[in-house]
Order: structure tokens, then sequence, then C-alpha cells
């Protein structure tokens, strides 16, 4: 998706609040949360809505790519989508904020629905 404010819409998973895109826009400061290199084009569902992902932010990552699936956003919707945690199996029973990604630089991180990334898991309450 864009970030023109409309966000993603599905009789199933409802809209995305519209506030979400520009929360992980300032969390990546507009680049590409896998490369670190690239300025991000995309929010990515890890876990895909057609999956039973939600859009929550923990679900959610800024990556370069277009709609063709370019670039991270491509890699992706990859086998190493999942192996690196850019994409969650329907059949991961943990939430997305349990699950981490690695980006190219090979750090571990861990997304927050309140819209933060850590360096390590943060403790359940």
């Amino acid at each position: 998706m864009g970030e023109g404010g409309r966000g993603v819409s599905n009789k199933r998973t409802g809209r995305m609040p519209a506030e979400y895109p520009g929360i992980v826009a300032e969390r990546s400061g507009g680049m590409c949360e896998r490369c670190l290199v690239v300025p991000a084009t995309q929010i990515h569902h890890r876990r895909y809505l057609s999956r039973g992902g939600k859009h929550n932010l923990a679900n959610l990552l800024h990556l370069c790519g277009s709609g063709n699936f370019e670039g991270c956003h491509g890699e992706a919707h990859t086998g190493i989508g999942g192996e690196v945690g850019t994409s969650i199996s329907r059949h991961n029973p943990f939430p997305e904020s349990a699950i981490s990604y690695t980006d190219l630089l090979g750090r571990e991180r861990w997304l927050d629905d309140s819209g933060l990334r850590h360096d390590r898991q943060p403790q359940p309450y």
C-alpha cells in the first residue's frame, strides 16, 4: 500500500487505521526496514491479510519494492521472507510482536503494536 492515507480495506479485515502508514513511516525514517538503504515504498503485512493477518503495527513493515514484488517487498513474498521474518505463516501460533525479523545487517528486530522497533524481544507484561 502506498501512503495516500486511504488505507487498505476488505470485508474481513476492515480498513487499516488512517494514522498507521504515518506511524510506520516515522518508525522506518522513510527507509526500507529490511535493506536499510533504499527508500520504502510499500507497507507490507508480515502475516498476510489473506492468511489471517490483521492491521496491527507489529504486523506492518515499511519495505522497498513495487507492486510487481520487486526489492525487499518481493523478497518477503518468497521463501526467504519466511526465513528472515518478513513473512509469517498462518500456522505460527505466536503474535507478530513475538516474532522477529532480520535486517540485511543481520540484526534481529521486534516490532510492537505501539509502533516501536526493538533490538531485543520485549518482555510480556
